[in-house]
């Protein structure tokens, strides 16, 4: 648990009895709070450390709650019964721990399966609320927090199509998002932080996740064919196309296949007609065969008012 921030052991020696040729101190007095706190972590219970809860002292408050985010996961069942008084910390402006008595009470509501509540404290925990940590309880309040970020974000998208209010959303949890996306950045885990940035609509961690990959081409296909079998917003789709655009004319060696893929899900017959004639126009054989793929992927796509437009360019004449 670490260095108590009191004594445990008195200055003071209480008198003692004469002996012959030495005088022996006698043993001196422990603090109750010193004994609670320097139970060991395979103590059969907590009460101990619970009882410096209700005293009117903040060291010994902050201190108990340290203690008790070491032993949480064994005794949550006994520091259930103190909810309230832990809460009542955190909602103390005055309180020196309050992000610590959030985490605590956080992991509370979490054993008792209570996961809205958990996360509205493992927010108020800020960064004591740690993502390295990989235990079950942070995997499961991520979890949590992430569905419930996709649900506001999905929400404000909605709104904004409709052109009303968008609501905002809690800066703690864009924070723990954030930190969610940085972990998979770290981890080189692209296509989940690619499946978690199109859940949220988020079009620039998209963009991050496919430019920042080490498989960029591998992860155009992947996010073009999620866009078309999972996103189910027409709008939403059509935004992320268009950042797919956006990567792949910026890229050195096109994929002209996936990009007038994009471009006819887009209806934008005048993209690939320009495209057409550029690769017509360059005038080697290999750029001709291309122009020939692109054109029977567009015929395969079955859509004949597409290619009616298509071959009615003036660029194609």
């Amino acid at each position: 648990f670490g260095s108590s921030p009191w004594p445990f052991w008195h200055d003071q020696l209480s008198r003692c009895a004469p002996r012959p040729r030495h005088i022996s101190p006698a043993r001196p007095e422990v603090p109750m709070a010193a004994v609670a706190l320097a139970r060991p972590i395979g103590a059969p219970s907590a009460v101990g450390v619970l009882s410096l809860l209700e005293e009117q002292e903040n060291d010994l408050r902050v201190a108990a709650l340290q203690r008790l985010n070491d032993v949480v996961d064994n005794f949550w069942h006994e520091i259930a019964d103190y909810l309230s008084e832990i809460e009542s910390f955190y909602e103390d402006s005055s309180f020196p721990s309050r992000d610590l008595a959030a985490l605590v009470a956080s992991k509370v509501f979490y054993h008792l399966e209570e996961y809205e509540h958990a996360l509205r404290l493992a927010l108020g925990a800020g960064r004591l609320f740690d993502l390295g940590t990989r235990s079950e309880y942070v995997e499961k309040i991520v979890a949590v927090a992430i569905d419930e970020y996709v649900r506001q974000r999905t929400a404000n998208f909605e709104a904004e199509i409709k052109k009303k209010d968008i609501t905002p959303i809690d800066a703690n949890l864009e924070d723990v998002v954030k930190r969610m996306f940085d972990r998979c950045l770290e981890d080189k885990a692209f296509k989940q932080g690619l499946g978690m940035a199109l859940e949220s609509r988020r079009l620039d961690m998209i963009k991050t996740f496919i430019t920042e990959s080490t498989d960029v081409p591998g992860m155009l296909r992947y996010c073009q064919l999620m866009a078309m079998t999972v996103v189910t917003s027409k709008a939403f789709r059509e935004q992320v196309l268009k950042v797919l655009v956006d990567i792949y004319t910026s890229t050195k060696d096109v994929n002209y296949t996936g990009l007038c893929q994009c471009y006819f899900i887009l209806n934008e017959p005048m993209e690939i007609a320009k495209i057409l004639k550029e690769l017509l126009g360059k005038g080697d054989q290999l750029s001709r065969l291309m122009a020939y793929q692109v054109a029977f992927d567009i015929v395969d796509n079955e859509n004949q008012h597409f290619c009616n437009q298509l071959l009615r360019s003036a660029l194609l004449k």
